[in-house]
């Protein structure tokens, strides 16, 4: 089961005000600029910090076993960590933006094959939830050997911006991009990398995408966890409030 807290939520009465001519917050010319640009998130910066983190555990590979002669230990991990950094720089040279937003929608990329495009007409409302899922965690040490030891535990990705679309647009568009998804983690296509690469699975049982397709009281979400995207939770949720606000009922009418 994913953990699911939801905070806050734009949308329901507010869309229908809109609708109305009430409360529909008027854009500035340069606030509607703005929205008119295609913003991409989450490619390069993303794959730096995994780039970085791989450095990291070459390293220590490498200090395992010349530093401490335990060449079992070192070479294995060393070498894991060398072909993971030699993925993630290709990954960075290639691979396409993990979300784009345009005034048409956005687009998803979920494994570098496989994209999701979710029309600012699908979005019935914008929330914020906290998404529990699973880690490797260090639990307490063997005094005599001074070795750590590890256990699952539980984390949060915290105020994730969440779109909420319908039972029908899940159904018939999502469900059938995440079997894709699935199928191409069991082929070569697993190496490809999209926002389900860093997104981390609810439980080690579950599917990656399980956290970025959500459901909670019978609602159905697109997350958006901005810390996988390397961008500011804030700034996410600015962008696209305002692109769902300038061009929710104009899609619509199109």
């Amino acid at each position: 089961m994913v953990s699911l807290y939801r905070h806050d939520c734009l949308g329901g009465g507010s869309r229908l005000q809109r609708r109305a001519g009430h409360g529909r917050r008027t854009l500035s010319s340069v606030q509607a600029q703005d929205v008119n640009r295609i913003i991409a998130y989450g490619s390069g910066r993303t794959a730096l910090k995994y780039i970085a983190f791989s450095a990291l555990v070459l390293v220590v590979g490498i200090v395992v076993a010349f530093g401490r002669n335990n060449w079992l230990l070192g070479v294995p991990l060393a070498a894991v960590a060398a072909v993971v950094i030699v993925w993630q720089i290709n990954g960075l040279l290639t691979a396409k933006p993990l979300l784009l937003l345009s005034p048409a929608g956005l687009r998803l990329n979920l494994d570098g094959y496989v994209f999701v495009d979710i029309p600012w007409r699908e979005v019935a409302g914008i929330s914020s939830l906290d998404l529990t899922f699973e880690v490797v965690k260090k639990r307490w040490y063997d005094l005599s050997g001074d070795r750590p030891r590890y256990s699952l535990g539980k984390d949060q990705y915290r105020g994730v911006t969440a779109l909420q679309v319908s039972e029908a647009f899940a159904d018939k568009t999502v469900l059938p991009l995440w079997r894709a998804v699935n199928r191409n983690s069991r082929g070569l296509r697993r190496f490809g990398i999209g926002i389900a690469t860093f997104t981390l699975a609810p439980n080690a049982t579950a599917s990656r995408l399980g956290n970025i397709f959500p459901t909670q009281d019978g609602k159905r979400f697109v997350t958006l966890p901005h810390s996988v995207l390397s961008v500011g939770r804030d700034q996410l949720r600015a962008e696209i409030e305002a692109r769902w606000q300038a061009f929710g009922e104009m899609t619509a009418k199109g």
